[in-house]
C-alpha cells in the first residue's frame, strides 16, 4: 500500500497514516511518502511492534512500516478526557465531545468526518484535534460546518 502525504499540514498524515495501518495484514508493507521526516511517528511505530524504515528520497522522505505479528495500536500521547463538557463550541475537544455525547458520532460521520467510525482513530485522533481543526482537515465549508454545529448543539438541549 502506498500513501503520499505531501504538502499536507498536521495532523492529517497522521491520520492517514493510522487508518491505512488499520488495513494492513501482517507482513504487509505500507509505504508514505512526505516533505518532513516523520521524526515524530518512528519511535512510536518502533514500539507497537512495527518494522520501520525511514530514508530520504531527494526532498523527499520515504517510510516503510511493516506490520509484524508482535504490531499493535501506536500509542499517542494524549490525556484522558473528562466527561464534563459545558458548551458545544469549535474548540470543543472531538474525544470529549464524543465521551459527553456518544450519539454525537453519527453526526461527525454524516458530515464527512469517516475515520471516526475506526475504534483506533476514535482513541488516538480524536483526542488531538478539535471540531474546528476538523473542519480544515476536510475542507468542509462554513456553510456544512454550521449545520453542523446547529445538530451537535441541539444535543446539549436532549
Amino acid at each position: 500500500m502506498m500513501l503520499d502525504v505531501r504538502g499536507l499540514q498536521p495532523p492529517q498524515p497522521a491520520v492517514m497514516i493510522l487508518e491505512a495501518l488499520g488495513k494492513l495484514k501482517t507482513g504487509e508493507t505500507l509505504e508514505v511518502i512526505g516533505d518532513k521526516p516523520f521524526i515524530d511517528m518512528v519511535g512510536k511505530l518502533e514500539e507497537a511492534g512495527y518494522l520501520v524504515e525511514l530514508r530520504e528520497v531527494g526532498r523527499a522522505f520515504v517510510l516503510k512500516i511493516t506490520k509484524t505479528e508482535n504490531s499493535k495500536e501506536p500509542a499517542m500521547e494524549v490525556k484522558e478526557c473528562d466527561d464534563k463538557l459545558d458548551e458545544i463550541t469549535e474548540e470543543t475537544n472531538v474525544a470529549k465531545l464524543l465521551k459527553a455525547y456518544p450519539e454525537s458520532l453519527k453526526i461527525l460521520v454524516k458530515y464527512g468526518f469517516s475515520p471516526l467510525e475506526n475504534p483506533a482513530m476514535r482513541k488516538t485522533l480524536a483526542r488531538t484535534i478539535t471540531l474546528k481543526q476538523a473542519k480544515r482537515l476536510l475542507g468542509m465549508s462554513n456553510e456544512k460546518f454550521k449545520e453542523m454545529m446547529e445538530e451537535l448543539k441541539a444535543l446539549e438541549k436532549a
